[in-house]
């Protein structure tokens, strides 16, 4: 019966363990905050059009990312509606700069503003819910609950929200309900309100013409076929093909995306176009790299105050495999016993900055393989530096 000699060695000593223990739940604690803030930064960004319902989208050829204000003609949208696979195009207003709002005698502070025909299918029922009706009333939204505290307007309960005396931009505004979408880092909080509303608060959004004639995004709804064909592989091809034609038809002024390929686009400009993506990767970056240093401190202290014991082994013939075999379950074990404590505290700190901030902090299954992964990885290459005096020394030299 063989000895669990890499288990016995590491946990004999229970101070030195919880040292160990918590020094790598450091590292993995550090990889999943700068993963958790990157992946927030790139799914909050594209949270607004995950909520949509829709096979395309469209958007003015100069809009580099949703935060930008380059606007197309609605006409793009009308043509778009004379091609036979499509069943409707409709038109999403957002103001995110000229954009204030506050309670009465209060500082008032940015807001995006999104806005829509009430009798478009543009979002899901879980966004405009039963306030549908409510927001044909004239100077009315709704709040996203989670909008920054800095509003003060987070409440999910309509009557208390009736009670706030609120202006967007200068004009009174009467909440009349709450939805959830979420906050990224361009945006601190959202209101949804009806088109015919957006015109009277924003009449100069077009200037000088129709507020509504200028339009931030169109959401185009193709046709259903028949069951037989109507599987995602069917509504993939149908959507490009549908894209591809759009886009030989349409002016030269806008573009046409599939809904997947926009929320690409826009994960892609936050990762590779902007600092922000590469420096939450140097974050992990540098986090791997501090877990490397503790596992190797670690691991390392271990050999030396276990170098006579190590020795005798040698001299009784184990070999140089046998204790790479040993280094390296050993830094299996310490990768597991500091990565469960480290995924726990990161999930609790997760949760609580994702109700403080509105941020999209997600702890997925894929994400947390893969901080594992990582952390596996930092603990074996750490141990395998550590035993070079090992394998390499000579018993005679320490009898």
């Amino acid at each position: 019966m063989s000895v669990p000699l890499a288990w016995k060695n590491l946990t004999h000593n229970k101070r030195r363990l919880a040292v160990a223990v918590a020094g790598v739940g450091f590292a993995v604690f550090l990889m999943f905050i700068e993963m958790g803030f990157k992946h927030a930064l790139i799914d909050s960004t594209v949270e607004v059009v995950n909520v949509m319902h829709g096979d395309l989208i469209v958007v003015s050829g100069a809009r580099y990312a949703l935060p930008s204000r380059q606007r197309m003609p609605r006409q793009r949208l009308l043509q778009a509606r004379s091609h036979p696979e499509v069943l409707g195009a409709y038109p999403i207003y957002i103001e995110n700069v000229f954009a204030v709002i506050k309670k009465i005698n209060e500082n008032g502070y940015p807001i995006r503003v999104l806005a829509v025909d009430l009798n478009d299918p543009v979002f899901e029922q879980t966004v405009l819910g039963q306030y549908r009706e409510a927001l044909t009333a004239p100077s009315t939204g709704i709040i996203d609950v989670k909008s920054k505290r800095k509003y003060g307007l987070t409440g999910n309960d309509p009557d208390e929200l009736l009670r706030y005396p609120v202006e967007l931009s200068n004009r009174r505004l009467q909440l009349v309900g709450a939805f959830q979408l979420g906050t990224d880092f361009a945006i601190d909080g959202n209101v949804l309100m009806s088109s015919i509303n957006y015109a009277k608060y924003f009449p100069y959004a077009a200037e000088g013409a129709d507020p509504l004639s200028q339009v931030d995004l169109g959401v185009i709804h193709l046709h259903e076929h028949t069951e037989d064909d109507h599987d995602r592989d069917a509504e993939e091809g149908l959507a490009m093909r549908v894209r591809d034609e759009l886009n030989a038809t349409l002016p030269g002024d806008v573009e046409v995306f599939t809904r997947e390929e926009f929320m690409q686009r826009e994960r892609d400009f936050w990762n590779h176009a902007t600092p922000v993506g590469y420096i939450f990767t140097v974050g992990m970056i540098m986090g791997f790299i501090v877990g490397m240093i503790i596992c190797y401190q670690i691991i390392y202290s271990d050999i030396e105050d276990h170098m006579s014991e190590l020795a005798t082994l040698k001299a009784m013939g184990y070999g140089g495999r046998y204790f790479v075999r040993f280094v390296i379950r050993e830094a299996l074990y310490l990768s597991i016993l500091g990565f469960l404590p480290g995924l726990l505290v990161s999930w609790g700190v997760f949760a609580l900055l994702a109700g403080w901030t509105g941020l999209l902090l997600r702890m997925t299954v894929a994400r947390s393989v893969f901080v594992f992964i990582l952390t596996l990885t930092m603990c074996i290459a750490s141990g395998c530096l550590a035993i070079r005096k090992v394998v390499s020394m000579d018993p005679a030299e320490l009898f």
